[in-house]
C-alpha cells in the first residue's frame, strides 16, 4: 500500500455515516397526504401528454441504444431475476454506475457480498481496469460521493428492519434507487414458515414504499432450475406467483455458457414486463472480462466513467 492511502483516507473520512436506529426511524415516519383527487387535478399532465411535450419519465439504462426502451420510474419496483451464476449482481453493479452518473443516488443492500467487494467490482467497471490504482480509487470515491451508499449486512435480515433502512436512505440521504440483493435473504422462512405469504407481503410492501417515498426499488431474485440455454421468464422466479404479479417491471439476466457462436451476445437482459412502458424485448450485451463491463455492440470499447 503506498503513501497515497493516508491522503485518500483523510479526504473521505468525513463521508462516513453515523449509526442509525433504522427500526425507530421507520416507526416515527408519518404520511399525511390526501390521495383522493378530481380529474382536473391532473389537467397539466394530461395536456402535456396530448400535446407531445411530455417526456418519458424515469432513469434510463446506461446504454444509448436502450434509452427509449426501459425506464426506472419513481414509485415502481423492478425484479432482476435469472439463473444462478448468470451475472445478475454484476449487471446490477454496472447499471448502478448509470444511476450515479445521472445524479440519482443509489443504495446497495447486498446480503451476499461484503461492501468492500461490491465497491471493488464497481471500481473495476468504472475505471476500466482489472487492477485499479490509488488514483482510480480517489477519483471513484470523489465521483460517487453522496451518490453511492451501501448497507453493511451479510446474511438474513428481517423485513421490518429493511423497511427502516429504505426509509432512512430515502428520507435522509436522498437515495432514489434502492437495490436489494437478494429477496431470499429477507423473506425465506419468515411468518411461521409460510414463505409464499411472506414473499407476497414483502413485495407488496416494497411497492407501497416505492410509491410513498417516490423512489425506485430493485431486487434480485433467483430463477427455478431449468433449461439454461435460453433466458427464463418472470413466471420462472422461485416462490410465490404474487411476486411477478405485483412488480411493475421484470428484467431477466441471462449469460451464454458456451463459445460456439462468437458473434452472439455474451449476456442479454430480457424485459418481459413493463407496466408503465410500452417496450418489451431482448437487450443484447457483450461482456469485457478485464473490466467486467457490458457493452451494447461487440466492437465497442469499455466506457470511461471517471
Amino acid at each position: 500500500m503506498d503513501n497515497r492511502y493516508d491522503k485518500i483516507l483523510a479526504k473521505v473520512d468525513s463521508m462516513k455515516l453515523p449509526k442509525i436506529d433504522y427500526a425507530k426511524f421507520y416507526e416515527s415516519s408519518q404520511q399525511d397526504i390526501d390521495n383522493v383527487k378530481s380529474p382536473v387535478d391532473f389537467i397539466e399532465e394530461i395536456f402535456s401528454r396530448l400535446s407531445g411535450e411530455y417526456k418519458q419519465q424515469g432513469t434510463a439504462l446506461p446504454w444509448g441504444s436502450t434509452k427509449e426502451k426501459v425506464r426506472f420510474r419513481s414509485g415502481e419496483v423492478t425484479m432482476w431475476s435469472g439463473y444462478n451464476g448468470h451475472k445478475k449482481s454484476m449487471v446490477m453493479g454496472y447499471v448502478s454506475l448509470g444511476f450515479i452518473r445521472a445524479d440519482e443516488p443509489v443504495c446497495v443492500a447486498s446480503f451476499e457480498m461484503k461492501p468492500a467487494d461490491t465497491i471493488i467490482r464497481m471500481l473495476q467497471q468504472a475505471s476500466t481496469k482489472k487492477e485499479p490504482d490509488s488514483d482510480d480509487v480517489e477519483k471513484f470515491f470523489l465521483w460517487a460521493n453522496k451518490k453511492l451508499f451501501l448497507y453493511d449486512h451479510i446474511g438474513s435480515l428481517s423485513a421490518q428492519r429493511l423497511y427502516g433502512v429504505i426509509y432512512y436512505t430515502a428520507k435522509e440521504l436522498g437515495v432514489k434507487h434502492f437495490i436489494i440483493d437478494s429477496l431470499m435473504r429477507v423473506v425465506a422462512g419468515e411468518q411461521g414458515g409460510d414463505v409464499m405469504n411472506a414473499q407476497k407481503d414483502f413485495v407488496t410492501k416494497l411497492c407501497d414504499l416505492a410509491m410513498e417515498l417516490d423512489i425506485h426499488i430493485h431486487f434480485v431474485h433467483h430463477t427455478k432450475k431449468g433449461d439454461e440455454s435460453e433466458p427464463s421468464s418472470r413466471y420462472d422466479a422461485k416462490g410465490s406467483g404474487a411476486i411477478s404479479d405485483n412488480i411493475h417491471n421484470s428484467l431477466i439476466v441471462w449469460s451464454k455458457k458456451d463459445d460456439e457462436d462468437s458473434s452472439a451476445p455474451d449476456t442479454v437482459i430480457k424485459c418481459d414486463k413493463q407496466r408503465n412502458g410500452s417496450w418489451e424485448g431482448i437487450i443484447p450485451l457483450w461482456f469485457i472480462p478485464d473490466c467486467l463491463q457490458f457493452v451494447s455492440n461487440p466492437t465497442n470499447s469499455a466506457w470511461e466513467w471517471l
